[in-house]
């Protein structure tokens, strides 16, 4: 029935229904299996954020950084921790971002961005030239962080290799090995931490890293093996679809 053909009583029956909706359902509690371990994952709290500009040069980055900005204020509001891994800026320009990466701890926060993901579009006029309207883009991934990367990553799953450091960091990058990079064997998956000054903090960040995209990768491997599933259930609904019939006799006495 439209809500605007419900009586009052209806109505506030509604109401009463969204409320205590509401309040007993934070997250969602669908979860994830393996053969290694079992997650609920929309109830995980903490997740990774990447931002990477996509066409429309300076324009991209400049609505990237807006989307970075604004994400942080959403996360400020929600009471969210907000850590950045790594910020690529633009040398011409404080305010353009090329790609970022960000951790994100609070309660509930996957559950709340996981269909933020996806390629953002906006189209407005540029400073540099008023006679056209330019259209950018920028892509969003969210990936879920495990609590617990050790469920993720097993320790003789992984290659350590150290290097000097290409960023900013003084002296101590220039004489020491900072940089670290882990290599997942069985997958080939590998992750570069360098923007800290010290190697056991960039070792944690590409751990956290290499766990988070590992979690996104069998998670997606579950939800295509379910999709798969269903589309031998449901098929396409054309005409010229059909399934496999059972004829039932029935001799009555």
């Amino acid at each position: 029935m439209p809500i605007n053909q419900m009586t009052s009583k209806q109505s506030s029956l509604f109401r009463s229904f969204l409320i205590n909706l509401f309040k007993t359902s934070k997250c969602s509690t669908r979860f994830a299996s393996t053969s290694k371990f079992s997650i609920d994952v929309y109830s995980l709290n903490k997740c990774q954020m990447e931002f990477n500009s996509g066409a429309g040069g300076v324009e991209a980055a400049l609505f990237t950084n807006e989307l970075v900005e604004m994400y942080r204020l959403f996360s400020e509001r929600n009471g969210w921790k907000w850590i950045p891994f790594e910020i690529d800026r633009i040398k011409s320009s404080t305010t353009g971002v090329r790609s970022a990466i960000v951790s994100i701890e609070g309660e509930c926060c996957y559950a709340k961005l996981r269909f933020e993901g996806g390629v953002h579009r906006v189209q407005r006029t540029p400073i540099t030239d008023k006679t056209r309207i330019h259209t950018s883009t920028s892509s969003i991934a969210i990936l879920p962080e495990p609590e617990t990367p050790e469920l993720v990553i097993q320790p003789g799953d992984l290659r350590k290799e150290t290097m000097r450091s290409s960023g900013a960091g003084g002296a101590n990058v220039n004489a020491n090995s900072t940089a670290v990079r882990l290599t997942h064997i069985p997958t080939g998956i590998s992750v570069k931490a360098q923007d800290e000054r010290y190697l056991q903090v960039n070792e944690k960040l590409a751990h956290k890293r290499l766990s988070a995209i590992l979690l996104k990768r069998q998670i997606d491997q579950i939800n295509s093996k379910y999709s798969g599933t269903r589309k031998l259930q449901v098929g396409s609904s054309e005409r010229s679809e059909k399934f496999g019939h059972l004829i039932i006799k029935i001799i009555v006495l």
